[in-house]
């Protein structure tokens, strides 16, 4: 079920929307000084927040004791409470014949995508979860998580990049940095499968992986196989166990 940013109070000073744009801009991890460069916070300040989001509980920090020798900058990784409010939503709740009418055409404009070889990706698997596969007649937004696969071979001489920085130059689009160019084939086609829908909320497909999974939780597969994603899913959780264990045998000995 998809968090609403109105029940979520100001942290730091910050809104809730502020707070959850730092954490989908990161994707989910970030350092210290990098929220003081990203958002020209300072250092202090900066450091400021990022406590207070640990001390809400959005954020954990990472390697604590091994940072304080080595004078790297404080680093922090979003908690289930963190990921959730990433797919966190101001949109108010929807009528259910309105939320399965806004799948049917976002699944649509993956065939589109997906016809369209003028797009460097691809919709390789789509799978709907949260509220939209719960009972009740109003819904939060309808999450679907997506996995996008390049139609580019990323090869050792980085031709690649050279394609994607001309597709990117190529959409007249202004980019100030290089990192925004490489990323622009995968956004476009984001942009497009959005198709600004508020009433669709699109996670990655490493953000579904590693999402807190409760009891409660259901999803369904709209494109790809069922069993690998189901395998995937095990290994996820396996793995988030595992680090679990490991961060709490770090923080004995720090």
């Amino acid at each position: 079920m998809t968090l609403n940013l109105g029940t979520v109070p100001p942290i730091a000073g910050e809104s809730a929307i502020r707070i959850r744009d730092i954490l989908r801009r990161s994707n989910g991890a970030f350092r210290e000084d990098w929220l003081s460069r990203k958002f020209r916070y300072s250092e202090c300040w900066a450091h400021e927040i990022a406590k207070a989001m640990e001390s809400a509980g959005y954020v954990r920090r990472q390697w604590a004791g091994k940072q304080r020798n080595t004078g790297l900058s404080p680093s922090y990784s979003a908690t289930d409470l963190g990921l959730e409010l990433i797919r966190a939503s101001a949109a108010k709740r929807i009528k259910r014949e309105t939320a399965t009418a806004a799948l049917a055409e976002f699944m649509k404009r993956v065939q589109l995508v997906n016809s369209n070889h003028n797009y460097l990706y691809s919709v390789r698997r789509v799978a709907v979860f949260g509220s939209f596969l719960q009972r009740g007649d109003r819904l939060g937004d309808v999450d679907v998580a997506v996995d996008l696969r390049s139609r580019v071979e990323f090869d050792h001489e980085h031709k690649w990049v050279e394609l994607f920085q001309k597709h990117a130059r190529d959409s007249g689009r202004s980019f100030s940095r290089f990192e925004e160019e490489i990323f622009w084939p995968r956004q476009e086609v984001l942009l497009a499968l959005k198709s600004r829908k508020r009433s669709i909320s699109i996670q990655s497909w490493r953000s579904f992986l590693e999402m807190e999974k409760t009891k409660s939780f259901r999803y369904q597969v709209l494109m790809g196989d069922v069993l690998e994603i189901r395998r995937e899913l095990t290994i996820a959780r396996r793995k988030q166990k595992q680090e679990s264990s490991a961060e709490r045998l770090e923080d004995g000995s720090s």
